[in-house]
């Protein structure tokens, strides 16, 4: 009987290299949650914008959506919040309330507003699980 062949049978050919390595095209991104920029959520939702209301020191902003995730939301803000300081924010995703604690990770200056990182401490299982769903949804809809 004839012994069956294995890739390491086959000899590798002299100053043939790859040029590049594979990666996927999300590999530069390190987020565990996937993001919905605000035109798909917008879509989604049949609406221009989402607004959130950001409790937080000794004020009360209500600001839109730039990006979600489970993981957090990316803001427009009029003002810059500090880094590290522990926020509420609330806001409504159809039909759907979301309240959270979350903290501000990062704010940079762009475009004459400030893109404020936000990451959910306490988002609840259920709404996390929602929030992610939207992917999906959003995927299958660019499906059909």
């Amino acid at each position: 009987m004839e012994k069956k062949k294995s890739w390491d049978d086959i000899p590798s050919l002299d100053g043939l290299e790859m040029d590049w390595e594979y990666q996927s095209a999300s590999s530069g991104d390190k987020r565990s949650n996937v993001r919905l920029r605000i035109a798909a959520l917008a879509k989604l939702f049949e609406v221009n914008e989402i607004l959130v209301r950001v409790f937080g020191g000794s004020q009360t902003l209500t600001v839109r959506v730039l990006d979600l995730s489970a993981g957090g939301l990316s803001l427009g803000m009029p003002v810059p919040l500090e880094v590290g300081l522990l926020i509420t924010v609330g806001f409504f995703l159809g039909q759907r309330k979301i309240i959270a604690k979350a903290e501000v990770r990062h704010v940079r200056e762009a475009n004459g507003e400030y893109v404020t990182g936000i990451r959910f401490i306490d988002l609840d299982k259920e709404s996390a699980q929602y929030i992610r769903e939207l992917h999906g949804s959003h995927t299958l809809r660019h499906a059909l």
